[in-house]
């Protein structure tokens, strides 16, 4: 027996009016349903969240049609099978972006994949964590790790529209694929107070990017913290100094400054540009523990923070204020 309705999730308190919804223009959601458990105990299918807040989304499994229409979202079956949410013959947009097969994962990042798919005809590789450009300013994210600073929730398909598509403003974002939901791991701030950010990770055309010296993770991995010379410098969290530490040696005005290597579980960070260091090699430190003064480098009063592991700017609570995370392999030392 099946039945064809709408499931709406607790999730809705995002939506303060009903009205809001009908503003939106969203059409009501189809799927293709086997009767079985509540709405509640199912993982969330589709997400679709507008600039001003405004949130809907859907849950259930069989064949899937976002409206009614299918305009927006489609696929042949979605199924919870062994703790993995997969989707099959996914489409969205009206085929722009296209995937054989979707698996996310109901708790963790293990298992997720994603294969066959294609984006406005391209075939990216579809990694963890990849920027993939959408037509006027729009960009997909496959298998995104990070939703917001707050939480670490996986989504299989992260859409980000750059323009106004049929009813949905540009700057609506589209989840596809969205379970599993855990508090982020607490960190101490790296500053006794907080610092804007002036530089983010892996920026084209930054110190911070891949594509220019030095290639390494310390120095692309990172986010600049603007701060007063002499602010205290914080432990992040417990773990032990590492044996790279002090001056680098260098005349380049970006390499002003002393560094400290904090090597925790699972994760290794990186301060730089510090005008004094409090501890030693091989040290053990306590999470908020102070491990020197901050300084400047290049000009400008800041602190460097980086990690091996991650995003620095969701570590430091602002994961909105840096472009979207794509991770790169390079070396960490």
């Amino acid at each position: 027996m099946e039945t064809n309705f709408l499931r709406l999730l607790p999730m809705l308190e995002d939506v303060k009016r009903f009205g809001i919804l009908a503003g939106l223009g969203l059409a009501l959601v189809a799927l293709s349903l086997p009767a079985r458990a509540s709405a509640d105990a199912l993982p969330v299918v589709v997400s679709v969240q507008s600039p001003d807040g405004t949130r809907i989304v859907v849950s259930g499994e069989g064949a899937l049609s976002y409206p009614r229409s299918g305009r927006l979202v489609q696929a042949e079956s979605v199924t919870l099978v062994d703790g993995r949410l997969v989707f099959s013959g996914l489409s969205l947009l009206g085929g722009r972006i296209t995937a054989d097969q979707l698996v996310v994962p109901t708790s963790g990042f293990e298992q997720a994949g994603i294969s066959g798919l294609t984006v406005e005809g391209q075939t990216p590789e579809g990694l963890p964590n990849q920027v993939i450009p959408l037509g006027e300013g729009g960009y997909v994210v496959a298998l995104q790790e990070s939703v917001d600073g707050q939480h670490r929730q996986l989504a299989g398909l992260f859409v980000h529209l750059g323009a106004k598509t049929g009813r949905l403003r540009a700057g609506t974002e589209i989840l596809v694929g969205v379970p599993s939901a855990a508090p982020a791991t607490s960190y101490v701030y790296p500053l006794a107070q907080q610092g804007e950010i002036i530089g983010c990770p892996f920026v084209p055309g930054s110190t911070h990017s891949p594509f220019v010296p030095p290639d390494n993770l310390p120095s692309d991995n990172a986010v600049d913290l603007a701060a007063p010379i002499g602010t205290p410098v914080y432990a992040v969290a417990t773990g032990t100094i590492g044996p790279q530490i002090g001056s680098l040696d260098s005349a380049d005005p970006q390499m002003e400054g002393l560094r400290v290597h904090l090597d925790t579980a699972g994760v290794h960070f990186y301060y730089a540009h510090l005008s004094r260091i409090d501890v030693v090699p091989g040290q053990y430190v306590e999470a908020g523990q102070q491990l020197g003064l901050s300084g400047s480098a290049n000009g400008a009063a800041h602190l460097h923070f980086a990690q091996d592991v991650g995003n620095p700017a969701e570590t430091v609570g602002a994961l909105g204020a840096c472009p979207f995370y794509q991770s790169y392999a390079e070396p960490w030392d």
